[in-house]
């Protein structure tokens, strides 16, 4: 089955270097070779609503030309993903690493053509770093996957809860010295710029609120900072969810000390659950975010986390070939339905209080459970 699955994912590295040959560019790729193209210094210059590792890397590495730039991301998309399968293995062993196959083959349908593997690739090594004991290298790893997305910046705290006080302290110093070096050269705006989607205004119509909004309102739907978007987000509302996200992590970073579980698997996937809830963005392919840990919560036992996640991303992929205007309503019941399973991982993992024995049983380096009570390694 690992055979296969890998196999499946060479076959769709070459589907989608030879469709980007052939097809319009997608909006993330146009936007990279725009990127690519422009005069003077990202941020300073001209406004980039990418993290600063994420441009460094679109300005380097993409190209002028549609296909090469194409076929490029599906490269790098295609060297995270198999980066990701490998750091499970290291870190946790050979069933979370093939659960982690083929809970993300539905995503294969497009994420070849997005850079969110990538991230997941830094975060997941990170991890895995700090688990086998470079604390110095995981926690610097953990910092570089935030300064490339900044979404992975929820999982600092899982490095204080397994007991790697000295990771903790190198994602928050490395990340603290990337974000000054960031703002030495941008700015302040360039960090806005970032937090704002170039100071889009609108909730994505894939976002929890922006799909109630879509439904209540019927549109109209409008391009902004490259997503569909409707509606307004007032300050109050980015306030009040800010303020949810922070009550929200504590609480399951909290729980997560008290229960002395690994901190990598049904945490992490609750913490970045949070965050796509209350974010007024959720791209599709943010679903990848949840994949890694997602694989880890199986072997821990948590096949509660486990299950919702393969099938948020099941639900995803059929998003991803079913939304078309005239099946509106098609797309928006999906999408619901996502959303739900989204919310349903932080609240399964705050108020989940009774567990099987096996769930609190510490894992070992090939994936199998010990009997004894999951201890801080």
């Amino acid at each position: 089955m690992t055979f296969a699955l890998l196999a499946l994912r060479i076959v769709v590295l070459f589907v989608a270097i030879s469709a980007g040959r052939t097809s319009e560019p997608t909006d993330d790729l146009a936007r990279f070779a725009e990127i690519r193209q422009q005069d003077g210094v990202p941020y300073r210059d001209f406004p980039v609503e990418y993290a600063p590792i994420e441009t460094l890397i679109v300005r380097i590495g993409v190209s002028a030309d549609p296909e090469a730039t194409a076929a490029r991301v599906a490269v790098l998309a295609f060297a995270a993903d198999i980066a990701i399968w490998l750091a499970l293995r290291l870190g946790w062993g050979a069933r979370p690493a093939d659960r982690y196959l083929w809970i993300g083959a539905p995503l294969l349908v497009f994420i070849y053509t997005r850079f969110d593997l990538v991230p997941v690739a830094l975060a997941a090594w990170g991890a895995m770093f700090a688990t086998r004991g470079s604390e110095r290298a995981g926690g610097a790893t953990m910092a570089a996957a935030a300064l490339t997305k900044l979404w992975p910046a929820v999982l600092f705290p899982a490095f204080f809860v397994a007991g790697r006080k000295r990771a903790f302290a190198w994602a928050v110093l490395v990340g603290g010295g990337l974000v000054a070096a960031w703002l030495a050269v941008g700015g302040v705006t360039g960090l806005t710029d970032v937090l704002t989607f170039r100071h889009a205004t609108g909730w994505e119509v894939e976002s929890t609120v922006g799909t109630v909004v879509w439904i209540a309102t019927g549109g109209p739907i409008r391009n902004e900072g490259g997503a569909p978007r409707i509606g307004s987000v007032s300050t109050e509302a980015s306030l009040a969810l800010l303020a949810v996200l922070a009550g929200l992590l504590v609480a399951i970073w909290v729980t997560a000390m008290r229960r002395k579980r690994a901190a990598f698997g049904a945490a992490s996937v609750a913490a970045v659950a949070a965050l796509l809830v209350c974010s007024s963005v959720f791209s599709l392919q943010y679903a990848a975010w949840l994949l890694p840990w997602a694989a880890v919560a199986w072997v821990e036992g948590d096949r509660g986390h486990f299950w919702m996640v393969a099938s948020i991303e099941l639900f995803t992929a059929i998003l991803f070939i079913v939304y078309e205007p005239q099946r509106v309503a098609l797309a928006q019941t999906l999408l619901v339905g996502r959303s739900l399973m989204v919310i349903a991982l932080p609240v399964l993992w705050l108020l989940g209080e009774r567990y099987r024995p096996s769930s609190n049983a510490p894992v070992r380096a090939d994936g199998s459970v010990t009997g004894n009570r999951q201890t801080n390694r």
